[in-house]
């Protein structure tokens, strides 16, 4: 994916996640030029948390062939009014009104003949029956918008040709408290002696190596690679030339040494 975009991975921090990607996170970050990995302490369990934490959605498409410059404004506004209608009965089913939902009012389009097309967002708003943006100049403010999106995913747009609509799109979710999120590095920093050692390969060959135990690990501390941290369901690799540094919430920040 970046290298189609034409993004270079340096500039990126790597996450790190599941039970087994600490393992490896560093030593492939160093591959891809990245410096800086990101481990959430809750790494083995971030796929559950995600859902815990994620916001009630609801995306549904209708399809809609057209040219972009002939739109049936009325069969626009229909469609997108059926999918908020079905939206609200969904939400009300579960216990959010319609007043406390953020909805994205979208639209997918491509060039004829193209196989897949774009999907963006022409409008967004708060609540389900703000469709005031179904307006005369929807045409003009769709090709725009589509030819910006174009240029930005493939780096050149068609001058003079008229894109096609193929369906429009509701992407709504409810308004729900979320946890408090920290970080940051302001706590002293501390370099606690190991556990244990033992022989493990780093990409050095076998040696004794440093293992330390995450659950002992305040915020502050610092392991420097080669090392290994035993959370209770993950290991993280503090490969050579690596630093571990946990934050204010318990976080690690694997850290290539220059």
């Amino acid at each position: 994916t970046t290298a189609a975009k034409g993004m270079d991975p340096a500039d990126m921090v790597m996450l790190a996640y599941g039970g087994n990607g600490p393992a490896f996170a560093a030593i492939q970050a160093q591959d891809l030029g990245i410096d800086q990995v990101l481990v959430p302490r809750a790494s083995p369990t971030f796929s559950a948390l995600g859902t815990l934490v994620a916001h009630p959605a609801i995306d549904e498409e209708r399809s809609c062939s057209a040219r972009a410059d002939a739109l049936d404004l009325d069969r626009l506004r229909g469609l997108w009014a059926d999918l908020a209608a079905d939206a609200a009965a969904q939400f009300a089913e579960s216990g959010f009104a319609a007043d406390a939902v953020q909805a994205r009012w979208r639209v997918a389009m491509r060039y004829a003949g193209q196989n897949w097309a774009l999907t963006f967002d022409l409008h967004e708003g708060r609540g389900l029956d703000d469709l005031g943006f179904v307006d005369e100049t929807l045409s003009a403010r769709a090709i725009a918008a589509f030819n910006a999106r174009h240029l930005a995913e493939y780096g050149h747009v068609r001058e003079g040709e008229v894109p096609e609509i193929t369906g429009v799109r509701l992407t709504a979710q409810a308004e729900t408290p979320m946890p408090p999120a920290g970080g940051g590095f302001t706590a002293p920093v501390v370099e606690p002696a190991p556990h244990g050692h033992r022989r493990a390969n780093l990409g050095d060959g076998f040696a004794d190596v440093a293992i330390h135990k995450g659950p002992d690990l305040i915020p502050g501390a610092r392991v420097t690679g080669p090392a290994i941290i035993e959370e209770v369901f993950t290991t993280i690799a503090v490969y050579p030339g690596w630093q571990a540094r946990v934050d204010d919430v318990g976080d690690y920040l694997l850290v290539r040494q220059s």
